[in-house]
């Protein structure tokens, strides 16, 4: 059984079936397989349904069970090779999951994608950043030697894999728990005149697979805690009397203070048969927001209308999100705005990426002016990148003095990712310069590779919170 209500997998692995060829020994997919799911089991403290096709046969067809099984999965995790690009079948189960009409959840859980890619085996000019997931990172289970610069899968039975498998286990694991509690609903207890219409709702929401949660009148407050904070929406229940206190009122405040602290989505029933058809509900304990529905004397049919709405989930206005800063430093002669150069090249690709690139004064000043433009800068930004093109090593050993000392005029706030970028001229000196005072030194003669893997860390820092 899935831990995510309405999937039968929790995960389905997509692979090539010559990732998994042996000699003496099980193949790397199923070593990959076997200790993904003891890491899920554990890190879920249950069960996890991990489903791999391990079939093997041109002449049979198993299109209608795989799609079955893609259909049926929370998350795919794509295990990328060259041999991976090469197959038509796993481009099949990668599209028919992305793209597929799935019948539950979209690809993008709260900025999380559900298709996950581990890179086994990179391919030729890592094709396999574009051609698989684009928009993700994925995991590298493969090492990159220093002096050659060749690359070479991890042994499952090695210490890094193990490391790297257990990250992926504990984000898959964080992005199943979000999708179970997408489909949680805490459904609380109703007053005798609206338990049917409460019985319809709770009939409802099972047909349509969601994981319905309740806690009965008289429960511990922590059990009725616990069943609201794993839900996404509740509903409760008053009944208006028209004498007395309002049946219901006193467990649906104390429900709903639990919502409230926990941001929940709720709907609000409140049967009112004497009040005037137009009258305004209003809780003196707590407002009514935009996350919160009062519904009076609702037919059945418009209460469940209303709860699905809710579960959908409607867009809300996009949170602004925080500008990312780059300071691109440069000497004059190579400065972006004075001539169209690599450093400007450099410059567009990090626009075209999202990132606001700040670059160091290009009219003359003097250089008071300049210093004090160059240390706000260095103190604001949130990342760096020390770009060496016609300046003299001094200068830029000048420049990487500098960003040790902004750390405190950062107040010991390091920047998100730092990187050097070395250009040309090419000489000696920087062919065989190094240095560990930035993340990423980057040397690139001839031409920008925007592909190149140290300046696609570089970004993918830069994406992280500080």
């Amino acid at each position: 059984m899935a831990h995510v209500t309405g999937f039968s997998n929790d995960v389905f692995i997509s692979y090539s079936h010559l990732d998994d060829q042996a000699v003496n020994q099980e193949g790397w997919v199923s070593a990959f397989h076997k200790r993904l799911q003891i890491e899920l089991d554990e890190e879920l403290g249950e069960k996890a349904a991990v489903w791999r096709d391990t079939r093997i046969g041109a002449a049979d067809d198993f299109t209608a069970d795989i799609e079955k099984q893609l259909r049926a999965s929370a998350v795919l995790v794509a295990i990328v090779s060259p041999g991976y690009l090469n197959s038509r079948w796993c481009d099949w189960e990668l599209k028919g999951f992305v793209d597929g009409d799935r019948r539950t959840g979209d690809l993008w859980v709260e900025s999380k994608c559900r298709a996950v890619k581990v890179v086994k085996r990179p391919a030729e000019q890592n094709a396999h950043r574009e051609a698989v997931l684009r928009e993700t990172l994925g995991l590298e289970f493969f090492n990159t030697e220093a002096a050659s610069g060749r690359r070479y899968e991890l042994a499952p039975d090695s210490e890094l894999f193990q490391r790297k498998l257990a990250d992926l286990a504990q984000d898959i694991c964080a992005l199943l728990r979000t999708l179970r509690r997408e489909r949680t609903v805490f459904l609380g207890a109703a007053p005798a005149a609206l338990s049917a219409q409460r019985a319809k709702v709770s009939e409802e929401l099972s047909a349509r697979q969601y994981r319905v949660l309740s806690a009965p009148e008289g429960e511990a407050p922590d059990i009725v805690r616990r069943a609201v904070q794993e839900s996404s929406l509740s509903i409760h229940f008053i009944d208006r009397q028209p004498e007395g206190a309002p049946a219901g009122a006193a467990l649906a405040a104390a429900e709903r203070d639990i919502a409230n602290r926990a941001g929940l989505r709720q709907v609000v029933v409140v049967r009112d048969r004497e009040g005037p058809p137009d009258k305004k509900w209003d809780f003196a304990a707590d407002s009514t927001g935009p996350n919160v529905e009062v519904l009076v004397d609702p037919p059945t049919s418009a209460l469940k209308e209303t709860v699905l709405q809710k579960l959908r989930k409607p867009a809300e206005p996009a949170a602004a999100q925080k500008l990312v800063r780059v300071y691109l430093i440069c000497e004059r002669q190579d400065h972006p705005l004075l001539a169209a150069n690599r450093a400007r090249g450099l410059r567009d690709h990090l626009i075209r990426l999202g990132l606001e690139v700040k670059l160091p004064l290009a009219e003359g000043g003097d250089d008071a002016e300049f210093s004090r433009d160059n240390r706000t800068k260095l103190r604001t930004c949130d990342g760096v990148l020390l770009y060496w093109g016609g300046s003299r090593q001094g200068w830029f050993e000048e420049r990487l003095t500098e960003l040790t000392q902004a750390l405190g005029w950062r107040r010991g706030r390091s920047f998100v990712a730092s990187a050097a970028y070395v250009a040309d001229p090419a000489n000696p000196v920087k062919e065989n310069y190094e240095t560990r005072e930035v993340e990423e030194l980057i040397k690139q003669f001839g031409t920008l590779d925007v592909q190149d893997e140290r300046l696609v860390r570089f970004i993918a820092r830069l994406a992280q919170p500080a």
